[in-house]
């Protein structure tokens, strides 16, 4: 059996798929296996991965999402543990034997990430959007990696995630009703039971480009996590922090709706988060967008765009 199960869900990225796989074959361990689950894609993926035949493991299913993708990759993998690899991004080549390392030297840790850099969809690194992303990653270190962290701020990339297979018994699998966002819920549903650690330098390659997650995904996803979680933090009567947390996930929600150019619904979640926490409320940049949303929408445009 492989020690590590290395999954890519793919969908129409032919284009990009060959870089990711390669990515792969390149590390400095090689105790894995490689899952290719293609989610029904009409262009030539399929033609793409038939190059590697004998070095992956190939699996075809009707379009059922990203989510559904991943699952059937937990479902069908064999290792100790389990690796994400999005088909548009690349690993640094001794991204596995890292992380392995820092397991080995923290056996309390469940799943552990590191930061990424950023490339272009020619793969030419980019410097001053890998600057940007790096200060949110220091920005998320500040609030942690348990459950009350990653409800405030969560800057994790599938990409660079490895976890112990044994543990998602205890946390579930993906949740496909989620169209974007689905990784936050499920890192927090982990942070619920388990440890998250974190390998401070670009382990990934985050690939920009114009073929990813549209802002109605986004969204969508954002809201219904925050719901799904709003639920889980009523459903545990000790749960600690509770009216920090649900402030966290209703200011998600305001935010979300605020983006969205929903003022109505904005003004409902950002006034429930006045309530909540109101010194965290003020201190925010939203108490402008909150007093900005009674103006007339013209004036709205004017301001969103300063």
């Amino acid at each position: 059996m492989p020690l590590v199960s290395v999954i890519i869900a793919t969908y129409n990225r032919a284009h990009f798929i060959k870089d990711a796989i390669e990515s792969v074959l390149r590390q400095t361990f090689n105790d894995y296996e490689i899952i290719i689950v293609d989610d029904g894609s009409t262009d030539d993926t399929k033609e793409v991965v038939r190059q590697f035949a004998g070095k992956v493991r190939y699996c075809y299913q009707e379009n059922k999402g990203r989510s559904e993708s991943r699952n059937t990759g937990i479902r069908l993998s064999q290792g100790e543990y389990v690796a994400f690899l999005d088909d548009d991004d690349i690993w640094a080549k001794d991204k596995i034997k890292k992380q392995l390392d820092y397991f080995s030297a923290h056996p309390e840790i469940g799943l552990v990430h590191s930061f990424t850099d950023v490339i272009d969809a020619k793969g030419q690194f980019l410097p001053a959007e890998t600057k940007e992303r790096i200060g949110y990653y220091e920005k998320a270190i500040k609030f942690g990696s348990d459950y009350k962290g990653l409800s405030r701020l969560c800057i994790m990339f599938l990409s660079t995630v490895i976890f112990k297979k044994k543990l998602v018994e205890g946390v579930g699998l993906f949740d496909p009703d989620i169209p974007a966002f689905e990784d936050w819920d499920f890192y927090l549903r982990f942070s619920l039971k388990y440890r998250i650690g974190l390998i401070a330098e670009p382990l990934a390659s985050f690939r920009m480009h114009g073929l990813q997650s549209n802002k109605e995904e986004f969204f969508t996803g954002r809201i219904k996590t925050s719901m799904k979680h709003l639920a889980i933090i009523d459903s545990f009567a000790g749960m600690r922090f509770r009216r920090q947390l649900r402030y966290n996930f209703i200011y998600h929600i305001a935010s979300a709706y605020y983006i969205h150019s929903d003022l109505c619904e904005f003004r409902k979640y950002a006034l429930k988060a006045l309530v909540l926490k109101p010194l965290d409320f003020l201190s925010s940049r939203s108490i402008l967008h909150l007093m900005a949303s009674f103006l007339p929408r013209s004036f709205i445009k004017i301001f969103r765009r300063r």
